[in-house]
């Protein structure tokens, strides 16, 4: 790997890294959801340092270059998260159906119990 193209991936992932500390910080994401945006920054930057070690891998692997086995993982880690968001999405969407029907039973039945008030 060229260094002039280590440089750069340092920095990036260095300034990912900071960025998603700063979003935690600020309480604009929560810890949670923002850890393996940090793991991967971490990965990023490791894989910036160390590119022998990756392409040792990639190596065993059968793939002949970093660049190709870097493309694949990070598609397939990335395809994962929104399969995980999807699966949260679909979680919040059931349990806001149930909430707004709670509400609207409560509702009827507090209007309910003002019409009995009323008559008495």
């Amino acid at each position: 790997m060229p260094i002039q193209l280590r440089i750069m991936a340092i920095i990036l992932a260095f300034a990912f890294f900071i960025f998603t500390i700063r979003l935690v910080r600020r309480d604009k994401a929560e810890i949670r959801h923002m850890l393996k945006w940090i793991i991967l920054a971490i990965v990023i930057l490791l894989g910036a340092v160390f590119p022998e070690i990756g392409s040792k891998i990639a190596h065993l692997m059968g793939i002949k270059t970093l660049a190709s086995m870097t493309l694949f993982v990070l598609v397939g880690i990335l395809i994962i998260i929104a399969m995980l968001y999807q699966i949260s999405l679909v979680s919040a969407e059931k349990q806001i159906t149930n909430l707004v029907q709670e509400v609207s039973l409560l509702k009827k039945r507090v209007d309910e119990l003002e019409e009995q008030t009323k008559d008495e």
